[in-house]
């Protein structure tokens, strides 16, 4: 199985049959381009819906006794027009009269959002001549929706003969046979599966971006491409809030090395970027620059906090019983501290409260909210003077830092600033990564 490449294509570029003429242009190109995985068609313009929006929305109508007609003939229409354009799946009012029979039926939730991608599917396949890799089939998943290691050679033995291979996205089945879908954003997931399965020389990942962006554009102004990033760096950033690519669409090609490469189906000469195990931190220290907000800081202070080991323990069992998840932590001789989200925060003083009765700390204190920002790099540690730098654009910026820590990462530096400062932090750091 050499010389495959896995292409996935994200919902803009299925959205309607121009796109998909688009892809099958892209599909031409290379002719190890073998294996194609596709989402659901998306918004065709800002103000459109998203198909598996739609059927979402017929699913509720049925489980509250509606009709769903309303919302499945808006989706009717659309794939027949797509169809009638393509001149593919001659039978699909059929299979859309099947779909709309089982959801109106009491089909799950997960059954009907599955049915955009697998009409994709069909579709795309009549499109490129393809055979057609039915997802119930081959993709096994948990009840919490993890992979079964039994999906790969499931997926290799569906995909071994020449020809293309067209398979949807997003969903598989339990061991029941029940379709079972992943989060939001999983025809990413299914992507990495097809490419671990097939020991894919390369798994791309067609999008309607140029590659990941080394900030958010909506805060920096034309934030520079990244173009080479490491599996760990990706996680890193997403974990700080960037949206950068599906984290757990990492693990099945991270295990093998199959490298990614985040491509724009709208500028499909753009080279974009490459996802791989390692690179050449000496051309580049940092790669990426993110945030999240607001958080609060839980500080904790106690003398000879060593001499009482179960202390971090307990304290975190007593916020996590009041639904309270710390996200990252720094540690002190004598003190904890922990950033939580603001939002998981209801009742600020009986949490402070609580800990006071149970741990006897010499203070503890909510500090005022911060925003969080992220430097990410696999350089950062590896060159003199790279953390100095991002303090001195901070102190020019004339920004207070009021958290500093690398975290549970030696690729992750840290930075909480005052919420009203993110904004002029993120520009700040931004400068020095270019």
């Amino acid at each position: 199985m050499q010389n495959m490449i896995v292409c996935k294509f994200g919902g803009t570029s299925m959205a309607d049959a121009a796109q998909m003429r688009k892809v099958k242009s892209i599909i031409d190109l290379d002719q190890d381009r073998r294996v194609v995985v596709v989402s659901a068609p998306g918004k065709r313009s800002k103000d459109d819906e998203k198909i598996t929006d739609l059927l979402y929305s017929c699913h509720k109508a049925a489980s509250d006794g509606k009709a769903i007609t309303p919302y499945f003939s808006v989706i009717r229409e659309r794939i027949l027009a797509i169809c009638k354009d393509l001149s593919v799946v001659s039978d699909m009012a059929s299979r859309l009269d099947e779909i709309e029979e089982k959801i109106s039926s009491g089909a799950s939730a997960d059954y009907a959002a599955s049915r955009g991608e697998y009409l994709s599917g069909l579709m795309m396949a009549g499109v490129l001549d393809a055979t057609f890799v039915d997802p119930e089939e081959v993709v096994r998943l948990t009840a919490d929706g993890r992979v079964d290691d039994d999906t790969y050679p499931m997926v290799a033995e569906a995909m071994k003969g020449p020809g293309r291979y067209v398979m949807p996205g997003f969903f598989g089945s339990t061991s029941d046979g029940k379709v079972k879908t992943f989060s939001r954003g999983g025809s990413d997931i299914s992507g990495a599966i097809a490419a671990r399965a097939v020991d894919a020389t390369r798994y791309e990942n067609w999008t309607d971006v140029s590659g990941i962006l080394m900030a958010d554009p909506r805060i920096v102004d034309t934030p520079p491409g990244i173009k080479e990033i490491t599996y760990r760096e990706v996680r890193e950033l997403a974990s700080i809030g960037a949206s950068v690519f599906h984290e757990e669409a990492i693990a099945p090609v991270r295990s093998v090395g199959v490298p990614i490469n985040v491509r724009n189906t709208n500028n499909p000469e753009a080279p974009g970027t490459m996802i791989l195990p390692s690179r050449d931190t000496a051309k580049r220290a940092v790669v990426g620059v993110s945030g999240k907000k607001p958080y609060l800081n839980l500080y904790i202070e106690k003398l000879m906090l060593g001499r009482y080991p179960g202390f971090r323990q307990e304290l975190l069992t007593l916020l996590q019983e009041r639904g309270i998840v710390p996200e990252f932590e720094a540690k002190g001789f004598d003190s904890l501290s922990f950033l939580i989200p603001e939002a998981y925060v209801e009742d600020a003083n009986a949490v402070l409260e609580a800990i006071r009765a149970n741990l006897d700390p010499d203070e503890v204190v909510f500090r005022p909210s911060l925003a969080l920002i992220g430097v990410v790099g696999e350089g950062i540690l590896g060159k003199a003077g790279v953390a100095a730098s991002y303090f001195l654009a901070l102190q020019k910026a004339d920004i207070n830092v009021r958290f500093i820590s690398f975290g549970g990462s030696e690729i992750t530096l840290l930075i909480g600033v005052d919420t009203d400062r993110y904004r002029d932090a993120l520009r700040a750091l931004v400068e020095v990564a270019v």
